[in-house]
């Protein structure tokens, strides 16, 4: 992994862990170099006992999306694609290279949050779409500006952003390819919470990293997954898929723990066992 391109800090107490991307040059726009390092991040970490995870940018810009240049003149033989131009090798590219990156924030079985702190655009947006939660600067700019150069999103932008913000607002929000901040992006839903300045935005991410640190780590990891696994399913099949988890967790140590500490009044202290 390019430590130029994604830097990695951790707490003192390593329970909380971000992803800094650090290809400033370039507003922090997903080349092939920037995507592979994003990629090998997130599998070191999430083989990690960190509880949270923080995506954000490095500076004031999260990410300006997808690096065109990958798209129209770059060389992936490296992977495999010799056409990119091809639909079918296009389909290819993204289907087996990009979406399981993204598509990887979800499987990781920890909280994942977004810190908005600039530019969101593109595969930048489809990225925080697919994190838990997302926290922004008023003063962020979000945009799925595909439509504008004659594309659509296709790393989860569609489905995530309706699922999200509701259908009339992913047609509003794809089709026009317009650009809003992050007070309207909080009032859409797309966004958990947002601040006035960085110092403000980082105490309401701290106070919400504070809360999820609280609860037992097996059990936010398995009710993620639950909650992504189980959605638009028929209720039959999450009530089963619940009782099936939470019989598992009831054997747990964190479990004894945590109905000892409430019984007690205490605050339980996790093995996450």
């Amino acid at each position: 992994m390019s430590e130029n391109l994604v830097l990695i800090e951790t707490n003192e107490d390593n329970t909380v862990t971000t992803i800094k991307l650090n290809r400033l040059d370039k507003k922090n726009a997903f080349n092939l170099d920037l995507l592979n390092a994003f990629r090998d991040a997130l599998q070191e970490i999430s083989q990690t006992n960190t509880r949270v995870i923080i995506i954000t940018g490095q500076e004031n810009v999260f990410s300006a999306g997808i690096d065109l240049n990958m798209l129209t003149t770059a060389d992936l033989s490296s992977i495999g694609i010799k056409d990119i131009k091809k639909p079918p090798n296009f389909r290819h590219f993204v289907n087996t290279f990009i979406q399981p990156i993204i598509n990887k924030i979800e499987k990781i079985e920890k909280p994942v949050i977004a810190r908005i702190n600039g530019y969101c655009l593109g595969l930048a947006f489809e990225m925080a779409l697919a994190c838990d939660f997302r926290f922004a600067l008023k003063s962020a700019k979000f945009s799925m500006p595909e439509t504008k150069i004659g594309m659509n999103p296709d790393v989860g932008g569609t489905i995530r952003l309706t699922r999200i913000a509701g259908i009339a607002n992913a047609k509003d929000i794809i089709l026009t390819g317009r650009t809003f901040d992050g007070e309207e992006a909080y009032r859409l839903g797309i966004v958990n919470k947002f601040a006035d300045s960085i110092e403000d935005l980082d105490k309401i991410i701290k106070n919400y990293v504070d809360e999820l640190i609280d609860s037992a780590p097996l059990a936010v990891g398995l009710s993620k997954k639950l909650i992504d696994d189980c959605y638009g399913k028929d209720i039959n099949f999450g009530n089963e898929l619940e009782t099936l988890v939470s019989s598992q967790l009831l054997q747990t140590k964190d479990f004894s723990i945590g109905a000892a500490a409430r019984l007690q009044k205490v605050k339980p202290k996790w093995k996450g066992k």
